[in-house]
């Protein structure tokens, strides 16, 4: 649960950072989200995906100055990071044996098979939120519902103005940006994620020596050692 928190404000940083003070046109607000589902699976995946939605909205009102009416349009698109959380943890069945392999013994032929793996995993994640995203912006157009516009709108209008259709110009205008967000997002995921096994293994072996001391301890106050 701590990890969750401690990455949902990773991904808030991200976005502030990076798309509100930056400007730079990404969002890389979803890198810890990934890298808790390398890390811990689908459950703390989605749990710090909620979380980091609700610190979203935290950043929007007081940070960015947003009205308060307008989180829900923003929250809408956490349907976007669930299915990414899916698609993540659905694939890493897949590359699970090159990952056990890849941590077990690290090998050219075990970091060559997670480098194509995450290749992989980012195209199909970028196809996955491109989708969602689109149909969720065309439902927003189709009820004539305002919101404030996302990188991908200038690509968007470009499209629009040769004619194509309003779904396909959703979808196809967010595919530019959201490759490279993923490819972000998905190695930068996992390398965190390895950073997250190296702390708990830290923690666990230190805990593990820790209760060997105080069982010995306890034997030797007992008398059963000398």
């Amino acid at each position: 649960m701590v990890l969750c928190v401690i990455s949902a404000i990773g991904n808030a940083a991200f976005r502030y950072f990076i798309n509100g003070m930056a400007n730079i046109p990404l969002y890389v607000d979803t890198v810890f989200t990934v890298a808790m589902c390398f890390f811990a699976g689908l459950v703390p995946g989605l749990l710090t995906a909620v979380l980091s939605s609700v610190l979203f909205s935290l950043v929007y009102v007081f940070l960015q100055g947003f009205p308060v009416q307008s989180v829900w349009m923003i929250n809408v698109f956490i349907i976007c990071v669930i299915l990414e959380v899916l698609t993540v943890c659905l694939y890493r069945r897949k590359m699970k044996p090159s990952e056990t392999a890849f941590l077990k013994n690290p090998s050219i032929d075990s970091f060559t098979s997670i480098l194509i793996h995450l290749l992989v995993l980012a195209v199909i994640a970028c196809i996955t939120v491109s989708i969602a995203g689109g149909v969720i912006d065309s439902v927003f157009n189709h009820f004539n519902i305002i919101r404030s516009p996302g990188p991908n709108e200038s690509f968007k209008i470009g499209l629009l103005r040769n004619n194509a259709n309003y779904l396909a110009a959703a979808i196809l205008s967010r595919i530019p940006i959201n490759i490279v967000d993923r490819f972000i997002v998905v190695f930068g995921g996992f390398g965190i994620s390895m950073l997250y096994r190296k702390i708990a293994k830290t923690d666990g072996d230190y805990a593990c020596l820790l209760h060997i001391h105080y069982l010995a301890r306890g034997r030797g106050e007992r008398g059963d050692i000398n």
